[in-house]
């Protein structure tokens, strides 16, 4: 409104005012009082934006000083199961849910089949085929992946399972009210105070690692007896996870050295 009301306000005084307000020739002072000034923030890349401060061997270190470590777990075909098997899995994952003392994040994750090495590998094959007969089959073969990929739009499943861990049992996951909410946006957009919190916090690091590694044991042993297999993501193989999540227009993650 306050825009507004100084518009009109030299609109209805514009005579009594002309005589009042000297402007210098070649200079335009509309934009100083119309545009704010830029003001300009230590860090202006995304990661001022994103929810975690690092990633240290295989845990995600969040902003707000707890941890989180990342398992990635093998699918089974249910439908192909007996109906007994079905049901035994079904009881077994049950009994899981049931059976923990821990919050946990459940992530499935729906990405579009990526081919390209293949298609790749065998072109390098028909480039190299002597035989003509079976070169023309195999750019056939690969000119008929190519189109069912982009036609048929073939996806595929990955599930995770998060494990937080908290110096406070469950504090960055407990449900939190609007202000708090908004509390922990800022608090993360605002890096002056954030790097020294993250800086003291280093030394739990190994403590934080080791909690996590714990729990993500009592996980995979829970899921083994449902029949599911899982593994810890590594350092690069979180990193590629939050390349793609983030940015699902990545078509490929190049690969990152630890260095």
């Amino acid at each position: 409104m306050s825009l507004f009301s100084n518009i009109f306000w030299s609109k209805k005084d514009d005579k009594a005012s002309s005589n009042n307000v000297s402007v210098k020739a070649g200079k335009d002072t509309t934009s100083q009082s119309v545009r704010p000034e830029k003001s300009y923030h230590a860090d202006d890349s995304t990661q001022r934006y994103l929810p975690f401060a690092e990633i240290r061997d295989n845990i995600v270190i969040m902003k707000d000083g707890s941890a989180r470590i990342v398992l990635k777990v093998e699918a089974v075909n249910f439908l192909l199961k007996s109906e007994q098997e079905q049901d035994s899995i079904i009881y077994s994952f049950q009994h899981f849910l049931n059976a923990l003392q821990f919050p946990i994040q459940i992530l499935i994750r729906s990405l579009k089949v990526d081919i390209e090495w293949y298609l790749n590998r065998l072109k390098d094959i028909t480039a190299g085929q002597k035989n003509p007969l079976l070169k023309d089959q195999s750019e056939r073969y690969i000119e008929f992946l190519t189109n069912l990929v982009n036609v048929a739009q073939i996806m595929k499943k990955e599930f995770y399972v998060v494990i937080p861990h908290d110096e406070v049992d469950n504090q960055s996951v407990a449900p939190k009210g609007m202000f708090q909410i908004v509390k922990s946006f800022f608090a993360g957009v605002s890096q002056t105070v954030l790097y020294e919190e993250v800086r003291q916090r280093l030394a739990r690091v190994e403590y934080m690692k080791k909690r996590c590694i714990e729990k993500a044991n009592m996980i995979k042993s829970s899921l083994e007896f449902v029949g599911l297999k899982s593994e810890i993501l590594n350092k690069d193989q979180l990193i590629e996870l939050m390349i793609s999540y983030y940015d699902p227009k990545v078509n490929s993650v190049a690969k990152v050295l630890d260095k």
